[in-house]
């Protein structure tokens, strides 16, 4: 399956080499490699959907094929509002 796997991400087929990478996982759920690899598939094969589906970035808003005049005379989004101290902190980062 990591030899499979390997060569649909290598040929930029992400959604496949994520499945590959899964049942090697399940094979051997002790692989740090199946692990890795199944990790970078599946932050790759997301990207490919958001950049197959534009709305998932921006819901009913195109990204693509707008011309410089049009996307210039689009409203400047919101401010946000001036952030406020709460208190908290971070004493022990466990990391992620």
């Amino acid at each position: 399956m990591l030899r499979f796997g390997k060569e649909a991400y290598q040929r930029g087929k992400y959604l496949d080499a994520k499945e590959y990478f899964r049942k090697a996982v399940q094979a051997d759920p002790g692989s740090s490699v199946a692990w890795r690899y199944y990790d970078q598939a599946v932050i790759f094969a997301l990207a490919e959907k958001v950049e197959q589906s534009s709305g998932l970035l921006a819901p009913g808003v195109s990204t693509r094929g707008v011309e410089p005049s049009a996307a210039s005379s689009a409203p400047p989004p919101a401010s946000l509002p001036p952030r406020q101290e709460t208190g908290f902190k971070i004493v022990d980062d466990e990391g992620c």
